[in-house]
């Protein structure tokens, strides 16, 4: 009876031991389901948030490069100009991938770089653009059930000169060509993504996923069961709000997804849209396949080998933990960190201080187009071994996705920091030859951190300090502190403004005179342009030039100030008023507009004044940085035009190269005449007055302020003087009195 009951005690001891390990089994399983989970949506999270970022700014790129083609139009008024701004397109079209680019009129005929010449259908983006607004189209339901004929259309207005829409500039993308591109930096994982709009429709979409399977992301949730119904809701309520959320919902298979949404912000067009990433049940599914068999293995030797089954199952969980780091913090490319992997370094390090620095490489996809995707994850390596040896042993790095590296030098001061980002950007200079493929241009931002924590927000500034050189070539690198942040809010201010003053004609035209040396009489004037505010007060040019020389807005203030000028000297010869010469600046930016030299020959003669009453002045740092400046001095003297070689002095010209140049004047700079008194500081200017006469140039000093540079300048036969001494800039009633008293 005992040992019946012995038995039974056993059996119910065995029975219960298996129930507590099965129990236990089901525990640790849900757990790591849970984690996993977890795990797949936070990475949807993270992801997502690098997506919106690099595919908005892939978008807002695009329209950058459509408004700087609605400018040009905006000044183009006959058909032999719009077919030139078209014909220009044609390499825009094969450089960014466009299916075609044209531009249509207000009264619908349309101009394409297919020869396209001829009334334009009826088409949203038209209309939209005829409206004042820029644009970019989804494709319609229907056209993806072929998404070869499925098209995606980006436009934005052009205006006359009276700021009235006169028609749309569009580029027209193929729907997997446009996939391509928005998608073409993401860090992708391995679920599905897709752009919806906020009816759900489907823009585009990048994954394993059939892009005709779905009409409308709204079809992943299952109306037809209530949590799928309450899931589908709230995505709708959702994205009519503005809102983002993430998590696990059903789908019409009866199967469960994970998903994340998130708002895309698109500045430049008026759309909606959202990001919305998906990742089937079938990726926690592959994760806990291994696991649930090594349960299955314990399971099945329990009996024998509990104790030995729960070592086993520890071993391979740590083992299949070792694998997930792997895949989640390591590189594929360069076989180090990944941004996540940086993040979980960064969690030892929270307490010290140092610098992030983002390191990108401009222009790196002419590299994959003309060397290959295998030479360019060569170049990425050879990028990776050069930061890591920039750093010290405890410092940590990472590839963020791209050409985008990070990297936290820890515990160095500003001037090491400093000369670290400017060895390792000679160094990946100096790679370009090594590795056979075009110039790298390394751009590296960088942050100063006191506590290595917040990475992305870190990183965001490093970013931010990055583009202040983004595009340059003088230096490859900017700290974060080098940002004005309420300058940068009044800046934004500014530019907000800038077409109403534009408008209102609240720019006004100053005139310094210019002055013989040898007769004091006013041989001519420079034009300087001041703005005045709303409320009256004159904002300093060194506020807003710097700033519209960044976003583009210099061109069309340089024309503004062209035209002011040639309006004003015909109405000095209609009112019989003694005219000189001004000289109008042209800043380097418009100077890469290949039609910048008829545009203003047209000008002149739209006024119809003589080319010898307009002069144009170009500084020496636009000489320097603009590869086909001879050309378009060329054209320029062609046109009639006199130029003025400004600023001189003050950049790193050789003299010898002005020989091979058309100037007809050079302008010493201030910083030149402010030598005068200084032994070396003379000898140079008589150098380079000398030299200058002796090839036949003129030579006016800028910045004269007394009376001792005056007669140092004459001693030297200095021609005209401009400073101080003489005048201040005057408004223009002001100079036209000058004129008047035969000054």
């Amino acid at each position: 009876m005992k040992r019946k009951k012995g038995k039974v005690i056993a059996a119910l001891t065995a029975v219960l031991a298996t129930l507590i390990f099965i129990a236990t089994v089901a525990t640790v399983f849900n757990n790591i389901k849970n984690n996993l989970s977890s795990e797949v949506v936070r990475s949807l999270e993270s992801e997502a948030d690098q997506n919106i970022l690099l595919m908005s700014r892939e978008i807002e790129d695009k329209f950058v490069m459509l408004n700087s083609f609605a400018q040009e139009l905006s000044s183009s008024g006959n058909e032999e100009e719009v077919i030139e701004v078209t014909d220009k397109m044609t390499s825009f079209k094969a450089v960014y991938g466009f299916k075609r680019m044209g531009y249509v009129r207000a009264d619908k005929s349309a101009y394409t770089t297919e020869g396209y010449e001829q009334q334009f259908p009826l088409r949203v983006f038209v209309d939209k653009g005829l409206e004042g607004k820029s644009y970019i189209t989804a494709p319609e339901k229907e056209d993806l059930i072929d998404i070869e004929d499925a098209e995606i259309v980006m436009s934005v207005p052009v205006y006359d000169r009276q700021n009235n829409v006169k028609g749309v500039v569009f580029a027209e993308y193929g729907y997997l060509t446009f996939r391509d591109v928005v998608f073409s930096d993401a860090a992708h994982g391995g679920g599905l993504s897709y752009i919806v709009d906020v009816d759900g429709g489907i823009v585009t979409s990048y994954g394993s996923a059939v892009d005709s399977e779905y009409a409308s992301i709204f079809s992943y949730t299952d109306s037809s069961d209530k949590s799928g119904e309450v899931l589908r809701q709230k995505v709708i309520s959702d994205m009519s709000a503005g809102k983002e959320a993430s998590g696990i919902g059903p789908n019409s298979e009866n199967k469960y997804f994970f998903y994340c949404y998130k708002p895309m912000e698109i500045q430049s067009a008026d759309v909606r849209w959202y990001l919305f990433s998906v990742a089937p049940e079938e990726a926690l599914t592959r994760r806990m396949k291994p696991i649930m068999e090594y349960i299955q293995y314990l399971i099945v030797i329990i009996a024998a080998l509990f104790i030995a089954a729960n070592l086993i199952y520890i071993y391979f969980n740590l083992r299949r933990r070792r694998e997930l780091y792997r895949l989640a913090y390591i590189d594929p490319v360069t076989g180090g960190d990944n941004f996540s992997g940086f993040k979980q370094r960064a969690e030892r390090l929270n307490d010290k201080s140092g610098f992030i620095a983002a390191v990108d490489l401009s222009e790196f996809k002419l590299i994959n187009s003309v060397c290959g995707v295998k030479k360019g994850d060569e170049v990425l390596c050879e990028v990776w071994r050069l930061i890591k040896q920039s750093c010290r042993e405890d410092e940590i790095f990472a590839r963020v996705t791209a050409d985008r590296f990070i990297v936290f030098w820890m515990g160095r001061n500003k001037e090491e920091a400093a000369r670290c980002a400017e060895k390792l950007a000679e160094q990946i200079e100096a790679a370009s030859e090594r590795l056979g493929v075009p110039r790298l241009f390394p751009v590296i931002g960088i942050y100063a951190a006191d506590k290595l924590v917040n990475i992305d927000e870190c990183y965001g500034d490093a970013l931010s300090a990055a583009s202040l050189i983004k595009g340059r070539r003088d230096r490859n690198y900017a700290f974060y502190d080098e940002l004005d942040h309420d300058a940068a809010a009044e800046n934004r201010k500014l530019e907000e403004s800038f077409d109403k003053a534009l408008k209102e004609k609240r720019f006004e035209v100053w005139y310094q005179p210019k002055v013989s040396a040898r007769g004091g009489q006013t041989v001519g004037a420079e034009a300087l342009v001041r703005w005045r505010g709303e409320n009256g007060e004159l904002i300093s040019p060194a506020r807003f030039i710097p700033l519209f020389e960044k976003n583009g807005n210099i061109i069309r203030l340089d024309e503004y100030v062209f035209r002011e000028v040639c309006r004003q000297q015909k109405e000095w010869e209609q009112r019989g008023i003694k005219r000189v010469p001004v000289s109008v600046n042209i800043s380097r930016f418009s100077l890469y507009y290949s039609n910048v030299a008829d545009k203003y020959k047209n000008i002149i003669h739209e006024f119809g004044v003589e080319p010898q009453y307009i002069e144009i002045e170009i500084t020496e740092s636009a000489m320097i940085e603009n590869t086909e400046i001879t050309q378009l001095i060329t054209q320029f003297t062609d046109a009639g035009f006199k130029l003025l070689l400004d600023d001189f002095g003050s950049g790193y010209s050789s003299l010898s190269t002005l020989n091979q140049m058309h100037f007809e004047t050079i302008k010493l700079d201030k910083s030149l005449v402010d030598f005068i008194g200084s032994d070396s500081g003379e000898k140079l200017l008589e150098l380079i007055i000398g030299f200058a006469h002796s090839i036949g140039m003129k030579i006016t000093a800028e910045g004269v302020e007394n009376e001792s540079q005056l007669e140092f300048l004459k001693g030297l036969d200095c021609d005209d003087i401009q400073g101080y001494y003489f005048s201040k800039p005057l408004v223009c009633e002001a100079f036209e009195e000058w004129l008047k008293r035969g000054k």
